[in-house]
C-alpha cells in the first residue's frame, strides 16, 4: 500500500506539474510525498519478517539487473503507447479507428519476434538479447524524433519507427522476464515474478506521467511537434538505460566440448 501511494504522489506531481507550476507547493509537496512514502516502504521491507517485496531477492545479480531493465523498457514502452496515439489523434488528425490500424503493424511483429528470440538467446545469452532489444526499440524512438513532422508521411517517417519498436519489444521484454524468473530459487518463484511484474507496472505509471509532463497542452502545431520530440528523446533515453541494465546480465557459461571417445 505504501509503495502505490509512493508511485500515485510522484505521477501526481509529475502530471500537474504544468498547471500547477514546478515550484508549486502542491507538486513539490507531492514528490517529497513520494519519496518519503518510498523510503519508509523499503525500510518496512527490510525489517518486516514476512515482507510483500522481499529485498534479499534483489541481490540476486541476474534477477536485479534484469528486473531494473524490465523498468527502464517498460519506462519507454508506456512512453512510446502513449505518444504515438496522441500523436495520430491531435497531430495528424486520425479517427480512433485509423489510428488503431497505423499502429497495429508494431504489435503484430513482436510475437513473431518473440519466438524467434529463442534461439537468439540461445546462442548470445539473454543479456545480449534484450540489450539488442532495448537499443532497436530507442532508436525506433529516435526515428520518430528525427523523421516525424506536422504533415502526416506515414509509411516513409511513422511505420519504419513502429516496426522497429515492435522488433525490439520481441527481443526485450520476453527475454527480460524469462531471465528473471531464471534467476530465481524455486521456493521464490512465485513471489520473484511478482517484483518483476510489479517493477514493470511501475515503469509504465512513470513512462504515461514523464510524458504528460513533457508534452502538456501545446496550443500550435510547431509547439505540439518539440513536445513530442523531447519526449521521444527522453523515451528512448530510457531504452538506453535498459540497454546497460541488461548488460550486466551475467553470460551463460560456455558448454565444455564433449570429450572424444578413444579408439575401440
Amino acid at each position: 500500500m505504501l509503495l502505490t501511494f509512493a508511485i500515485a504522489a510522484l505521477a501526481l506531481g509529475l502530471v500537474k506539474a504544468e498547471a500547477w507550476g514546478w515550484s508549486s507547493g502542491r507538486v513539490l509537496g507531492s514528490l517529497a510525498a513520494a519519496v518519503i512514502l518510498a523510503a519508509v516502504f523499503w525500510l518496512r521491507s527490510a525489517r518486516h519478517p514476512v515482507p510483500i517485496v522481499e529485498l534479499p531477492l534483489l541481490r540476486i545479480p541476474a534477477f536485479a539487473s534484469a528486473t531494473l531493465a524490465a523498468l527502464l523498457f517498460t519506462v519507454a514502452f508506456a512512453a512510446m503507447l502513449l505518444t504515438s496515439v496522441l500523436w495520430c489523434q491531435q497531430v495528424w488528425g486520425y479517427s480512433a479507428i485509423r489510428t488503431g490500424l497505423a499502429i497495429a503493424p508494431g504489435p503484430l511483429v513482436v510475437p513473431v519476434l518473440a519466438v524467434a528470440s529463442g534461439p537468439v538467446v540461445r546462442r548470445l545469452g539473454a543479456g545480449r538479447t534484450a540489450a539488442a532489444g532495448c537499443l532497436l526499440f530507442a532508436g525506433g524512438l529516435a526515428w520518430w524524433a528525427l523523421a516525424l513532422d506536422t504533415a502526416p508521411h506515414y509509411a516513409a517517417a511513422f511505420l519504419p519507427g513502429m516496426l522497429v519498436t515492435g522488433v525490439g519489444v520481441g527481443f526485450a521484454l520476453p527475454t527480460l522476464v524469462g531471465a528473471a524468473a531464471a534467476a530465481l530459487p524455486p521456493g521464490r518463484f512465485a513471489t520473484g515474478s511478482a517484483v518483476t511484474t510489479m517493477a514493470r507496472q511501475t515503469g509504465a505509471v512513470l513512462g504515461v506521467a514523464v510524458m504528460v509532463a513533457l508534452i502538456g497542452e501545446p496550443r500550435t502545431a510547431e509547439a505540439a511537434l518539440t513536445a513530442f520530440r523531447h519526449g521521444w528523446l527522453t523515451a528512448a533515453a530510457a531504452g538506453a538505460l535498459a540497454v546497460a541494465a541488461a548488460l550486466a546480465l551475467p553470460r551463460p557459461a560456455p558448454t565444455a566440448a564433449a570429450p572424444a571417445k578413444a579408439p575401440a
